[in-house]
């Protein structure tokens, strides 16, 4: 599926990116030990640096850095519901709620659903940078910025939805399967997908079974129905995950 914007006239420089990451109680305080060093390790400048507090409150509006200015956003939980039904997903899906264990488990798939979708709805950047709050970039080539380069590789090849870093396998591959730990998206196209399509019953050898109702899997699945994928670059461009420094 071509993207719905034209940037034949925008440059590498004029193109917007913001990056967003989140926060809930458990890592709220490794998140602002640490978020600086995370962001600062794309060696990216982006437009806007993002922070997300689902079910804590945001307290200021912002927070101000060394080179770039956080902005808060709260998602509250009388939120949940209605975020969803903005982007027409089921938020009374039994088999949902069901293979994630209700919200007091590790992965309720409605709390790992509406990070990004609040992202998507606040940003106007052209691409977003999404990040878990305990992933950075570990390393990268000097002057082969992964961000710009997955740039290039989106506006080069339609067939590519997002761009991820590699998580260790050591050569540049295509996949179907999403990771929403960290990537890079056109904004546009992520806000034309159908992230309600319907749950067709578990691959054999596949992902953990919460893996399907999450965004990652709902993003699985409309990759495949589409004719698209994930693109990890190799591992000359290697993220962490997990981890904290």
């Amino acid at each position: 599926m071509p993207s719905k914007h034209n940037f034949s006239k925008k440059t590498m420089e004029t193109l917007i990116v913001d990056y967003f990451t989140f926060c809930h109680s458990k890592d709220v305080h490794r998140l602002y030990e640490n978020v600086e060093n995370h962001v600062n390790s794309h060696g990216y400048q982006f437009n806007k640096v993002n922070i997300i507090h689902q079910r804590i409150p945001a307290g200021g509006l912002q927070i101000n850095y060394s080179n770039f200015t956080a902005y808060l956003h709260e998602i509250r939980d009388e939120h949940i519901d209605e975020i969803l039904k903005r982007w027409g997903i089921n938020h009374d899906d039994k088999e949902a709620e069901q293979y994630t264990h209700g919200s007091s488990g590790p992965h309720f798939y409605k709390y790992h659903c509406v990070n990004h979708l609040k992202g998507l709805e606040e940003s106007k950047a052209d691409y977003i940078v999404f990040s878990d709050s305990d992933c950075y970039i570990k390393s990268q080539p000097e002057n082969d910025n992964w961000v710009e380069k997955g740039i290039q590789l989106l506006k080069d090849n339609p067939k590519y939805l997002v761009i991820s870093p590699s998580d260790g396998t050591k050569h540049a591959h295509e996949t179907l399967i999403m990771s929403q730990q960290l990537f890079l998206c056109e904004r546009q196209r992520m806000l034309d997908i159908d992230f309600d399509l319907p749950f067709e019953g578990f691959v054999e050898g596949g992902p953990f079974a919460e893996f399907y109702f999450l965004l990652e899997g709902r993003i699985s699945r409309y990759m495949e129905k589409h004719g698209l994928t994930r693109f990890m670059l190799s591992d000359e461009h290697r993220y962490w995950h997990k981890a904290w420094h």
